[in-house]
């Protein structure tokens, strides 16, 4: 018998309704989906039928934490502080210190537009010095597409990025 393959959990809080982008993206045969949001739309339930392995919580983002495991990968993008956003800053460190702690030691990979990056928050990521909670953050790639999404990579502090 082949031993399980342990899929990629992605974790997007404060996603809305937005479930077909980033399992298109991503693609589902290697990754576990973890939505999380305020509240569960209608919409959740044509979606969970085609993904099964899916998975939502109807949490806030801070109180999902605590009910994940393990998060190889954040997915956050499409948010914001003002009505109908979340209000959550994800990439400040105080959030990402709690979710970092479900990373493996290995670390994993963030993927974002920068919602909610006040400041130079979104600068510190790009520069590759960013170091939250034991993890050094690391651009890997930017899709200049209708997305407009950067990918970082999670790398245990004192790890340099392969393209430095």
């Amino acid at each position: 018998m082949l031993p399980s393959h342990r899929k990629n959990v992605v974790f997007y809080p404060c996603c809305a309704v937005d479930y077909e982008f980033p399992t298109q993206l991503l693609g589902t045969q290697d990754n576990q989906f973890i939505f999380c949001d305020l509240r569960r739309y209608p919409q959740w339930h044509a979606f969970k039928k085609l993904h099964p392995s899916s998975k939502f919580l109807k949490l806030d983002a801070w109180e999902a934490i605590e009910h994940l495991s393990v998060v190889d990968t954040l997915f956050y993008r499409r948010d914001g502080m003002s009505e109908g956003g979340s209000g959550v800053r994800v990439l400040s460190n105080e959030y990402l210190s709690l979710l970092l702690e479900k990373f493996p030691a290995s670390g994993g990979s963030i993927i974002t537009d920068g919602s909610n990056a006040f400041g130079e928050r979104l600068e510190e990521m790009l520069s590759g010095r960013l170091v939250v909670k034991n993890f050094r953050i690391s651009p890997i790639t930017y899709h200049s597409d209708p997305s407009d999404l950067y990918e970082f990579e999670i790398l245990p502090n004192g790890v340099l990025p392969f393209n430095q």
